[in-house]
């Protein structure tokens, strides 16, 4: 077993918001086991506070439900010749500012994929937020409404991912009463990846 060394404890305290002049002095006055044990302090509280940061971001994200990749039965899915479910569940599109599709019949898994990738982003610690198309519209209407759009947006541009579920043309005639061409429904300004789901 390898000797925790005075340079372990320093790298390990710069996570816990700890003073290196004084780490290093009492690193330095300890015995290797002394150095072990508050070594192994150091990385629990960092942990732990990692650990607080993914479960707040879960929760900001308002999930309709917790979902995971993890057994996701992609035998239905279909993924462009450049995409795969690699890259898919890499997060990549997100580094890569690129908006991802997700297109199929009810009940072929789009909201379980997109909220597991919410979920996924949320357990790496990226800001994430998930909406139905009639939620968002609601929540910028209620802001415009209450003069604090410009509030919210900033809020919502903090989000490294928005996905947004059911963006159909219905959801918007829900929430204002009108009827909206499809064609008039751009998804994004960015690159996009289409991901197809077939019963």
């Amino acid at each position: 077993m390898s000797m925790t060394t005075v340079q372990d404890i320093l790298e390990a305290g710069k996570h816990a918001s700890l003073t290196g002049s004084v780490l290093s002095e009492w690193a330095e006055k300890g015995t290797p086991k002394q150095r072990e044990y508050l070594h192994g302090v150091l990385l629990a509280e960092h942990e732990s506070r990692q650990e607080s940061r993914r479960a707040r971001l879960l929760k900001s994200a308002r999930l309709p439900a917790l979902k995971s990749l993890s057994g996701f039965d992609y035998s239905s899915v279909r993924f462009p010749e450049d995409y795969g479910r690699q890259a898919l569940e890499s997060l990549a599109f997100i580094n890569h500012a690129q908006d991802l599709v997700l297109y199929g019949d009810v009940g072929t898994g789009k909201t379980h994929m997109a909220s597991a990738l919410v979920a996924a982003a949320c357990q790496k610690g990226i800001q994430a937020r998930f909406f139905t198309t009639s939620s968002l519209v609601m929540t910028l209407r209620r802001a415009k409404d209450e003069d604090r759009l410009d509030k919210e947006l900033a809020a919502l541009a903090k989000n490294q991912i928005l996905a947004i579920d059911l963006c159909r043309a219905g959801n918007y005639a829900e929430v204002l009463g009108t009827r909206v061409p499809e064609e008039a429904l751009p998804l994004g300004s960015g690159q996009e990846s289409t991901v197809p789901i077939s019963a």
